[in-house]
């Protein structure tokens, strides 16, 4: 695995998406946290606006921001990277030359989480020269901030496993980036209307109509929407499952149980890959 993985990081050096991908990355945290030094500048200029007066920007309400896009970033990159090697031949003279089908498979996992890991430290680096100096230091404590480092690094293996199961079982490069950018689009959107449901408040409050045509308040009603119990507790679970949920709770910095998110994560990537690696073995790749 050794020559593979030398082989894949030399053409990875030269490939002018990995560059494209990092530059974006670099130029989004830089961005991410100069707007926050200007939102701080408009607040604290128009003192009419409420709250204006006690608005202090943070930089860690931008630092974590990578986790809602570095998904579908590596869905393209590993995607197109890995589809590649399927319509230039890579892989049918890898396995010609000697090279194992799972040396091949895990090759192409590592190098791609490695690019990926690369364009997540790019966004992180580049945020925190900026916002720094602009913003000032973190204010959550210590372990918040490691525990969601570190989460989020097992979250995008878990992107990445997923990508490569798709991209190194797929021999078509156009179809295995339509699935992989298609599914982590669904993702987002199945996780947006779980964060929505689980966020529902438990009761409403209901209004009606006077005789003076004034609008009054009347007793909270309970919400339908609320969820509870058993239901409750299924729409967290999967909550905490996908990757998609976890990146948006990386990104508020809104989790209680990082060691559960972790092992969620390292469950659904261990299951990927290894179900990618043995259909990998039988694939025909004549």
């Amino acid at each position: 695995m050794t020559k593979l993985l030398s082989a894949n990081f030399l053409r990875l050096r030269k490939t002018t998406l990995l560059w494209a991908a990092l530059g974006v990355c670099v130029g989004l945290g830089a961005l991410a946290a100069f707007g926050e030094f200007r939102v701080q500048l408009s607040m604290t200029s128009d003192m009419s606006t409420p709250g204006a007066a006690q608005y202090k920007s943070l930089l860690e309400g931008r630092f974590f921001e990578y986790a809602a896009f570095i998904g579908i970033l590596a869905a393209a990159f590993i995607s197109l990277f890995l589809g590649t090697e399927y319509s230039d031949g890579a892989i049918r003279n890898k396995v010609a030359v000697g090279h194992s089908r799972l040396s091949i498979y895990f090759a192409g996992l590592i190098t791609g989480f490695a690019a990926s890991l690369l364009c997540m430290a790019g966004y992180m680096l580049s945020c925190l020269a900026v916002g720094a100096p602009l913003l000032g230091w973190f204010t959550k404590p210590a372990s918040l901030l490691l525990w969601a480092i570190f989460g989020s690094v097992v979250m995008l293996a878990t992107f990445c496993a997923i990508f490569t199961f798709v991209a190194m079982n797929c021999s078509r490069k156009a179809t295995s980036v339509v699935i992989c950018l298609l599914g982590v689009f669904v993702l987002l959107i199945v996780t947006v209307v779980i964060d929505g449901r689980l966020n529902a408040p438990e009761f409403i409050q209901g209004y009606e109509m006077s005789f003076n045509g004034q609008v009054v308040n009347t007793v909270p009603e309970p919400n339908p929407r609320y969820l509870r119990g058993t239901e409750r507790a299924v729409y967290q679970f999967l909550y905490d499952l996908l990757p998609t949920g976890q990146s948006l709770q990386y990104t508020m910095l809104n989790f209680t149980e990082p060691g559960k998110l972790i092992g969620l994560s390292g469950l659904v990537c261990a299951v990927f890959t290894g179900a990618g690696a043995a259909l990998f073995r039988r694939k025909d790749l004549k």
